[in-house]
């Protein structure tokens, strides 16, 4: 009773004000899924229908919108037939419970969208898809009762590029380990008790930070170190307000010396970004090679065909002629015989 309780008041937290009421919207909303193609992909759009589940669709999509539906719940079987999806909008349904194995067939997910539903813990499985770029789990109301406790198996193998947090209550950071791709990291509208500069040192190619209504609740002393960090990497943070750190007071503050356990952190993520770099240039250089030499080779084998069609024909003329010329030796004679009788 008191979780069904906790659902629903997430629930209550996440409901925006629309316009249209909700005749007006059923009148005008389209009644059944529609499919159309987007930068040469297969795209299904299931929004805004109200369903409970996903329904049967066609095969090899690529892009699957159902947001603002009522799915609650997503098991090892419900996206296991559209192993081919690349982009996935779950935003606005009422999702409270992801299986462990929800995403395991979909090795070619890019970008995953589970934005304003009220899940209640986040599966590891979900960081070590293969293909993740870009993760929404920004109006969240309740993730963070688990997100503190999340288990993370490191290093992530999900090459995150984008990562929204923003508003789901979160007073304190997960530690995710080195995320040697991200490059924009979306923290704002959550309640931060601490903003260390650790947090940030395992993401060296992080371009961007957004810390609005974050920091509110920090003293500023406390934000002296990661500041001085995020100036130092070249990270540009969004803040609503700047005024606090143009103060006298922010510049009196300590300044702490950035200590060699960050810096090792740091370089330690190039190091595994350079490798991962080097093993894509290597795939692709193999590939290449890889594709040259199969081209080669269907080449030489054509070749060898035709030569061996072309020795096969020749044979075959040879074996004409011969023939023809031993049936004109033969005529002949016949004819030498005749003309002697």
């Amino acid at each position: 009773m008191i979780r069904l309780y906790i659902i629903w008041l997430g629930l209550a937290l996440n409901v925006s004000c629309k316009e249209l009421t909700d005749l007006e919207v059923l009148a005008s909303a389209p009644t059944r899924c529609t499919y159309e193609h987007a930068y040469d992909m297969l795209g299904a759009h299931c929004g805004g229908l109200r369903l409970t589940k996903i329904p049967s669709l066609r095969g090899g999509i690529e892009i699957l919108d159902f947001s603002d539906n009522k799915l609650q719940e997503l098991h090892a079987d419900t996206l296991s037939s559209y192993s081919s999806i690349k982009f996935l909008y779950l935003a606005e349904n009422q999702i409270y419970m992801i299986d462990k194995n929800a995403f395991a067939s979909l090795s070619y997910l890019e970008t995953l969208d589970l934005s304003k539903n009220v899940i209640l813990a986040l599966p590891d499985s979900i960081f070590q898809l293969p293909s993740l770029r870009k993760l929404y789990l920004n109006g969240n109301p309740l993730l963070h009762m688990s997100l503190k406790d999340l288990t993370i198996t490191k290093p992530i193998q999900a090459p995150l590029e984008l990562l929204d947090l923003s508003d789901c209550k979160i007073n304190k950071l997960p530690d995710w380990g080195i995320l040697p791709n991200l490059v924009l990291y979306n923290i704002s509208h959550n309640p931060l008790t601490t903003l260390e500069p650790q947090h940030f040192s395992t993401m060296c190619k992080l371009a961007k930070v957004d810390l609005t209504e974050s920091i509110d609740n920090l003293k500023l002393c406390e934000l002296k170190a990661t500041v001085i960090w995020f100036q130092e990497k070249n990270v540009y943070f969004h803040l609503s307000d700047y005024n606090r750190l143009n103060t006298r007071e922010f510049d009196n503050c300590p300044k702490p010396e950035i200590s060699a356990t960050l810096n090792a952190s740091y370089h330690l993520c190039e190091s595994v970004y350079t490798q991962v770099q080097n093993t894509k240039t290597s795939r692709r250089t193999w590939l290449t090679i890889g594709g040259g030499l199969a081209g080669f080779l269907v080449g030489f084998v054509l070749l060898l065909y035709i030569m061996h069609r072309h020795n096969v024909a020749q044979t075959k003329r040879t074996a004409k002629e011969k023939t023809a010329a031993a049936a004109g030796v033969k005529n002949a004679s016949t004819v030498l015989l005749n003309d002697v009788s």
